[in-house]
C-alpha cells in the first residue's frame, strides 16, 4: 500500500491531468478561439483547391511531385509551430489579452504542483494537441488531393513523425516562453533568431579583402556555430531516411535542445515570484 501511494504521488509531481486537459481542451470551450487554429489547418487545403479551380495543365509526375513538395513544405514551417504552440501553451488568448500568463499562474501555483510539473505536462499538452491539429490538416490535405488526381502526398509514418517532433521542439521554445519573463524570454529568442540569421548569411558570403568584414564574418561564424544551434530546426524524416547516412548530430542537437528548454524553462519559473492577489 505504502508503495502505491508513494509511486502516484510521484507521478503526480511529474504529471497533472487537470493542467493537460485545460492546456489541450478546457480553454477552447469558446468555438471563437477556434478561429486561428482551423485556418492554419485548412490553409494547406485552400492552397490546394485554388489552382485546381482554374484551368491547368494534366497532372504528369513532375507536376504531382511539385505539389506534393510545396503541400509537405507548409508542415515544416516554424511559424505554424509556433501559432500553434502558443495558442495551446498561452493562457493570453483565452483570456483576451496578448500576454496573460502572471494572472493564472499566480492562481495556479497557490496550489501544491512543482514548477516542472507544471511545465512538463503543459509541453506535453501543447506537443499532443499541434500533433493532432497538424495530423488532422494533412489528412485533410491528402484527401482533398486524391479527389483532384493528385496522389503523390506522402502521409506515411514518417511523415506523421516529423510532424510530432517539430511539434515537440518549437513547443519546447515555447514553453520557455511562457516560463520566463517577457523580458528574457524574447530576449533570448531575439538573439538566438539574430545568430541563427547572421550565421546563415555570412555562410555564404564571398571572401573579402577588407579585414574588418572578415573578422566580422569570423566573430558572426563563431557565435553562429556556438549559439545557433540552439534555435530549433524543422525535422524532415522523410529526407533524412532517404539521404545516404541518416544525419545523428543533427538529431542529436533536436534531442539536447527540447531537454535543455525545458529545464531552463522549469529554472525560470522557480525563479519567478508570483504573489496571489497582489494585481
Amino acid at each position: 500500500m505504502k508503495v502505491e501511494v508513494l509511486n502516484f504521488q510521484m507521478n503526480r509531481t511529474l504529471f497533472s491531468p487537470a493542467v493537460f486537459a485545460y492546456t489541450l481542451y478546457v480553454k477552447f470551450a469558446n468555438p471563437r478561439y477556434w478561429i486561428i487554429p482551423v485556418l492554419l489547418m485548412g490553409l494547406p487545403t485552400f492552397a490546394l483547391i485554388i489552382p485546381f479551380s482554374f484551368p491547368h495543365p494534366p497532372l504528369t509526375d513532375e507536376i504531382q511531385k511539385l505539389i506534393a513538395g510545396g503541400i509537405l513544405h507548409y508542415f515544416l514551417q516554424p511559424i505554424v509551430y509556433l501559432l500553434l504552440a502558443y495558442l495551446f501553451i498561452s493562457d493570453g488568448p483565452a483570456g483576451g489579452k496578448l500576454v496573460a500568463e502572471a494572472d493564472s499562474l499566480s492562481l495556479l501555483f497557490t496550489r501544491p504542483m512543482t514548477r516542472f510539473c507544471y511545465v512538463l505536462t503543459r509541453y506535453l499538452a501543447a506537443v499532443a494537441g499541434t500533433s493532432m491539429l497538424l495530423s488532422l490538416s494533412l489528412l485533410v490535405v491528402y484527401l482533398v488531393a486524391l479527389c483532384y488526381g493528385v496522389t503523390a502526398i506522402d502521409i506515411g509514418p514518417l511523415a506523421l513523425a516529423s510532424i510530432i517532433l517539430n511539434a515537440a521542439s518549437w513547443c519546447s521554445l515555447v514553453i520557455f516562453m511562457h516560463s520566463a519573463s517577457p523580458l528574457i524570454a524574447f530576449s533570448t529568442v531575439f538573439i538566438l533568431f539574430g545568430c541563427a540569421g547572421v550565421g546563415n548569411v555570412y555562410s555564404q558570403a564571398q571572401q573579402s579583402t577588407n579585414a574588418f568584414l572578415e573578422l566580422l564574418k569570423t566573430i558572426c561564424l563563431f557565435i553562429d556555430e556556438w549559439f545557433g544551434d540552439f534555435l530549433p530546426s524543422a525535422i524532415d524524416l522523410v529526407a533524412m531516411t532517404a539521404a545516404s547516412a541518416f544525419d545523428t548530430y543533427e538529431f542529436a542537437i533536436f534531442i539536447s535542445n527540447i531537454a535543455f528548454f525545458l529545464l531552463i524553462a522549469a529554472f525560470a519559473l522557480s525563479c519567478r515570484e508570483f504573489s496571489y492577489g497582489s494585481d
